[in-house]
């Protein structure tokens, strides 16, 4: 971190219940244990969604490929309503507050989400406010239709982070149920 600290991570059971903290990401996923991850859908007002394309840094996962609108690994002894807070203004420069947040989905760890407990939120930004602005952490942020996304995830999944591409099928699935 910039400002010295050190950061924690939860390490959860497969119940998620947090056990102890982890030091390093490397860690978390080389060992392949269990932890927290939060992913935010930014939609915007006329069916559009917020992707951001991942730094192509060596220590950003999926880097250099389109993903959520937000992600990161929850820290220890913070809530996935924080951590999806302070990912959206650590990634995004949003500030945003947890009661303008919708949780849509819990995913369960796997090897492809890397066995995370990822909780997914979803935030409705109003159109007339600015673009987010990019950090060292982000590439390039844009704002796409939803059936142009969808037609360009089915062309093109390798340009998406496979956890992204997880999810969005799982949120869409949902939407269709609920006749979002």
């Amino acid at each position: 971190m910039a400002d010295g600290t050190v950061e924690t991570y939860s390490v959860v059971n497969n119940k998620d219940e947090q056990i102890h903290a982890s030091f390093s990401k490397r860690d978390l996923h080389e060992n392949k244990l269990l932890h927290r991850g939060v992913h935010l859908f930014i939609e915007v007002f006329g069916g559009k969604f917020v992707l951001q394309k991942k730094a192509n840094k060596p220590d950003i996962e999926n880097a250099g490929k389109w993903s959520s609108s937000v992600s990161g690994h929850v820290r220890f002894n913070e809530s996935y309503e924080a951590a999806a807070v302070r990912e959206a203004f650590e990634e995004l420069h949003l500030l945003i507050a947890q009661s303008e947040m919708r949780k849509t989905l819990k995913d369960f760890p796997t090897e492809e989400n890397g066995f995370e407990f990822t909780t997914l939120f979803t935030y409705l930004l109003d159109p007339r406010k600015e673009l987010p602005k990019v950090s060292e952490e982000v590439e390039e942020v844009v704002i796409v239709p939803l059936p142009v996304l969808i037609v360009d995830i089915s062309r093109n999944r390798s340009r998406y982070s496979p956890v992204f591409v997880s999810l969005f099928n799982k949120f869409l699935s949902i939407e269709k149920r609920i006749g979002g």
